[in-house]
């Protein structure tokens, strides 16, 4: 089956606007520095003014004008941008300069703030001067282009006033002498005659360049912050965008719960927004204090998606690990383990993370107040007394509803870690500990394991040979992309069924999280549960 290219199309821009919303901070840089330094950079610039004056150049030559036949082709715009070089050279500037009498002004600093420009689409040549008083600049610009044809008329009628100078001094000589021959006289009125037709020729080679419109007003060119704004604000978008993208490019994090599930080959099981922060800091269960919460609910849809997951391997023993420590694996077994004994499951959680126990801060259980794991493996306790039975009440009894009888919602067994042996690695592999492990799946129908980070320490792939299905528990934006991989290799060589994997940290209004936006609310219950002792 073909993939169909608008999907594909589609899947990409979503993706560049996942990016886009992910790199906020970098597009908004960009969008709100570069305009507002271009206004900036604006408002300190001093005033300047600019203006225009035109100037006609005619095509056809004075030799076409008297006989009347037409030229050959010339390119238009070769014979225009000839006329925009001659107005550029050095002696014209000078002119200018001498004529409008400004002092401190040089051929080279005038040429450096004018311009001379064609018209598109006719003959005309635009003759611009920008200056710092407009009036100045007007001045200049109509000196400007009147020089220019002045000098045109003195480069057309360079020859014809030679030969003029010619004629004059030869009737000079003639005038001089006796006037008896008949040939001098006919001679005499020759060059009379040519002397006139030669001053008629100059006068019409002087028309070939004519001002047509001078400078009458001079417009602002800076400062301009309005525009500058504007353009500042184009090139900061351009410029927010290709940061963003940067930034993508160079972070190795893995942002997306696809990305994760591709690169591990696992199904996504559930997503978990972030406690509120009154939870985190209490250590308080979300399924008990604020069972009506996204929270929660997040929870209860992760127990069904495990169900499903659990259906075909039937695991009575399910550990929970993650890759590095901070991923909220512990909160996670806790919350799922009350999911599930308020929905009537026996339920054991069972603390094996034995270098950094954490489950018995949220029941608010001692480690040298009861008995612990590796008591009942070293034979100081029973594993009856290691057992601490949680009973969470119903929402009825909570509200005094329950004739007083204090109905029980569902009961949770915990086995806290007990005190930490010399050499965890060594204990999570004894015979022992196999022995309690299998005893627990007899009295529990789910056993839900806290163990150690796979790439912290080898104690968690000790503790999947032992087991029957694994989760992993991962945070959004914590796991570099060689982390990843290397994650995949270690579950690879994991015996446990996987299960797939849970994403923690998602918060509201992220595209990972975006069913969180809508929250069932039940009614509230006018106060927050107790915790639970």
């Amino acid at each position: 089956m073909r993939p169909d290219p608008t999907q594909e199309s589609g899947s990409t821009l979503r993706e560049y606007l996942r990016i886009l919303r992910r790199r906020k901070f970098a597009l908004m840089l960009g969008v709100v520095i570069v305009p507002a330094a271009a206004v900036l950079f604006s408002v300190q610039q001093k005033p300047l003014y600019e203006a225009s004056a035109d100037v006609f150049v005619k095509r056809q030559t004075l030799a076409a004008t008297l006989s009347g036949i037409p030229e050959p082709w010339e390119d238009p715009e070769r014979f225009i941008q000839t006329h925009v070089g001659l107005a550029r050279v050095p002696e014209l500037a000078q002119r200018v300069i001498d004529g409008s009498r400004i002092p401190g002004l040089s051929g080279k600093a005038f040429l450096s703030r004018s311009t001379v420009s064609a018209n598109p689409g006719s003959d005309l040549l635009v003759f611009t001067v920008k200056d710092a008083d407009p009036e100045r600049a007007m001045r200049l610009a109509t000196a400007y282009a009147r020089e220019f044809t002045l000098y045109r008329r003195e480069l057309d009628t360079r020859a014809v006033r030679q030969a003029r100078r010619e004629i004059e001094q030869q009737i000079k000589q003639l005038g001089d002498a006796p006037a008896r021959r008949s040939l001098i006289a006919e001679a005499y009125a020759g060059l009379l005659e040519r002397r006139g037709q030669l001053r008629t020729m100059e006068a019409l080679q002087a028309s070939n360049a004519s001002l047509v419109h001078v400078a009458d007003q001079a417009r602002k060119i800076q400062p301009r912050p309005i525009r500058n704004g504007i353009l500042g604000l184009g090139l900061g978008i351009f410029f927010g965008v290709g940061l963003a993208f940067l930034r993508h490019a160079l972070d190795t994090r893995v942002h997306s719960p696809e990305e994760i599930g591709a690169r591990l080959e696992l199904t996504m099981l559930g997503r978990v927004p972030v406690p509120p922060r009154w939870l985190r800091r209490s250590s308080e269960i979300a399924m008990v204090s604020e069972p009506n919460g996204s929270v929660a609910e997040a929870f209860r849809m992760l127990r069904t998606n495990v169900d499903f997951a659990n259906l075909e391997p039937s695991a009575r023993s399910i550990m929970f690990t993650s890759a590095l420590a901070g991923e909220g694996k512990s909160t996670t077994v806790v919350n799922l383990g009350v999911a599930f004994a308020l929905a009537g499951r026996r339920v054991v959680i069972v603390d094996l993370d034995l270098r950094r126990p954490h489950l018995h801060r949220f029941f608010g259980l001692g480690l040298g107040d009861v008995a612990g794991l590796t008591d009942v493996a070293l034979g100081h306790a029973d594993l009856d007394d290691a057992i601490v039975p949680i009973a969470f009440p119903s929402s009825d009894s909570t509200n005094g509803q329950a004739n007083g009888r204090g109905a029980v919602a569902g009961t949770l067994a915990v086995v806290a870690s007990g005190p930490t042996p010399p050499d965890p690695g060594e204990f999570v592999g004894s015979g022992a500990l196999d022995e309690i492990l299998a005893e627990l799946r007899t009295r529990a129908d789910l056993v839900l394991v806290d163990s150690p980070p796979l790439l912290q320490v080898g104690d968690a792939m000790v503790l999947s040979a032992k087991v029957d299905a694994l989760v992993l528990v991962t945070r959004v934006n914590f796991l570099r992309r060689a982390m990843v991989q290397e994650l995949h290799r270690v579950l690879i060589t994991s015996p446990a069924t996987k299960l797939g994997f849970v994403l923690t940290g998602a918060r509201a209004g992220e595209e990972y999280s975006g069913y969180y936006a809508y929250a069932y609310r039940y009614p509230e219950t006018g106060r927050r549960r107790e915790r639970v002792a």
